[in-house]
């Protein structure tokens, strides 16, 4: 008889906590999501939740700190193996799409939180700023293998794309389709290989 045991890694109370509230803020508002629903929806004690964390905006950091490493690790294991850096960014963009549409059309949670937030919790502007600096500096690494002459341009202009392509998205209550939207990046992307 060959029983194969499974043991299931217990999650710690901080780990459901920062689960259920970085869900919640995605899907709804770092605003309207109140400490007391995520207790409820945690199923845990207050003073659980205040043993790990003394305010909301502490959370708050710590889910997008999380979030941030999560987002760091996956996207980097994703495009590791690609070789053509025209592929390379091409998967990081289709990542990063579907990523937001498995949220349902509900934004960047970096975005949300710029924007709900920022004011309120200043301790969070240096993740927001170190998670936009990371994906700048992934954007503009790969465009420096494709020895374009401006790449810093192209990768400002790259965010911008892909920002109002999330921003229209959230207004529009609709999923991005990447593949579409990637012609576009790519057009510009051989119009400035075009000019060396």
């Amino acid at each position: 008889m060959n029983a194969e045991i499974k043991f299931k890694k217990k999650r710690s109370k901080r780990e459901i906590i920062l689960n259920t509230a970085t869900q919640l803020f995605i899907q709804e508002s770092y605003i309207a999501v109140g400490i007391d629903r995520i207790i409820t929806e945690s199923t845990i004690a207050k003073v659980t939740f205040y043993k790990h964390f003394s305010s909301k905006e502490e959370l708050v950091f710590n889910c997008l700190k999380e979030l941030k490493l999560d987002i760091q690790i996956a996207v980097e294991e994703h495009i590791s193996e690609l070789t053509p850096p025209l592929e390379k960014l091409e998967q990081l963009y289709i990542w990063y799409i579907n990523w937001v549409n498995q949220n349902g059309a509900k934004g960047c949670p970096f975005h949300k939180a710029r924007m709900d937030v920022e004011d309120l919790y200043p301790s969070i502007q240096v993740l927001l700023d170190e998670y936009r600096y990371w994906l700048f500096n992934i954007i503009i690494s790969i465009l420096k293998e494709l020895e374009l002459n401006n790449p810093r341009t192209l990768a400002n202009l790259f965010l911008v794309i892909l920002d109002g392509i999330i921003n229209s998205s959230v207004s529009e209550k609709f999923l991005i389709k990447p593949e579409k939207t990637w012609d576009y990046i790519k057009t510009l992307i051989e119009q400035q290989r075009n000019q060396k």
